[in-house]
């Protein structure tokens, strides 16, 4: 009788001291694609600038992070589904905020870039000029708004930078399109300089880099904490110091 009173005994106190038990944290799941140097897959899996950012911002926050690896038309899906939460290295839409809510603060800037084979550049010194030829680009990737809604443009998408500079290579098309913050990166150090030129024309915009979250993710109900973890990052030149490990200076 004793026996059994303290077996009660112990089974009611664990049930009425909860705290005692280890606290689970939020899983954060990021959907994520290879572009370098914010995404670089390695032996170990993945690294660069945006693995650095995400890594401290679960940090900030108490996450336990997930890095989900799949293409960016995929990823896109899936935070219009909520089957992740967050994506780095996006840059605005309207269509897409329609799914996914922005941090208030870029992290990053770039600016869009044609590129052509040495010696073709001077060629394309306005925009009527690519009309003469095939120009690849990154399906599902958002640029600037003339060049995304024209459908005159003999336009070939693939799913790739890397794909886009071995097309552009082996003069598959004329001109691709990138960002430069990405292109200039690769171009220098698979030794492209000097066989790859950017061209002349210039459509003159700032291409922002945001953090987004799914609107169907738990932490959509958490972006107050996520934008001043992101400016904190920004402001204390977090930013700046892995930039610099991979570009050398900041971009």
């Amino acid at each position: 009788m004793l026996l059994s009173s303290c077996i009660r005994f112990f089974v009611g106190l664990a049930l009425t001291v909860p705290l005692l038990l280890p606290v689970r944290a939020d899983e954060l799941v990021m959907a994520t694609d290879d572009w370098p140097p914010f995404r670089i897959s390695n032996e170990q899996g993945l690294i660069g600038l945006d693995l650095d950012l995400i890594d401290e911002i679960a940090k900030r926050t108490g996450a336990s992070l997930t890095i989900a690896k799949m293409p960016w038309g995929r990823a896109l899906t899936s935070m219009q589904t909520g089957d992740v939460d967050v994506m780095t290295g996006l840059a605005y839409r309207d269509e897409r905020a329609q799914y996914i809510a922005y941090t208030d603060t870029p992290y990053f800037k770039c600016t869009t870039a044609f590129y052509t084979i040495a010696g073709q550049a001077q060629k394309i010194k306005t925009y009527e000029d690519l009309a003469r030829y095939q120009v690849g680009y990154v399906l599902h990737s958002a640029y600037f708004d003339r060049f995304d809604n024209d459908v005159s443009l003999d336009k070939v998408g693939v799913a790739q930078e890397q794909i886009l500079i071995d097309m552009l290579m082996k003069r598959r098309f004329g001109v691709m399109i990138g960002t430069d913050c990405q292109v200039d990166y690769f171009i220098k150090r698979q030794g492209f300089a000097g066989k790859i030129e950017k061209a002349p024309y210039n459509p003159g915009n700032a291409v922002d880099l945001f953090l987004g979250v799914s609107k169907k993710s738990d932490w959509a109900g958490k972006l107050d904490l996520l934008n001043k973890v992101v400016k904190d990052l920004v402001d204390e030149g977090f930013v700046d110091k892995i930039s610099e490990e991979y570009y050398g200076t900041h971009s």
